[in-house]
């Protein structure tokens, strides 16, 4: 029987890369959309109020999390089709 250590040291940091990117970094993307949002200007009445700086930050952060999410959903319904497989 032979191992190929080097081939599964390969794989595994591939996935540990992957998992951080999307079970860290999805978050926190989403998380810095939410904090765009709470970033406030002046308000002639006084009230705080979202810049459009800040709602801009938040749509695109929001925008790429809806984006990698329907990516992912595409590719576990259609995935053998787009990238092959058996």
């Amino acid at each position: 029987m032979n191992i190929d250590f080097l081939a599964i040291a390969n794989s595994l940091w591939q996935v540990v890369v992957v998992g951080l990117l999307f079970g860290a970094g999805l978050p926190a993307l989403f998380a810095l959309g939410m904090r765009s949002l709470a970033v406030t200007g002046p308000d002639p009445s006084g009230a705080p109020r979202t810049t459009s700086l800040g709602r801009v930050g938040a749509f695109l952060a929001f925008g790429v999390c809806i984006a990698i999410a329907l990516f992912g959903i595409v590719v576990i319904v259609w995935g053998k089709q787009i990238f092959g497989g058996h």
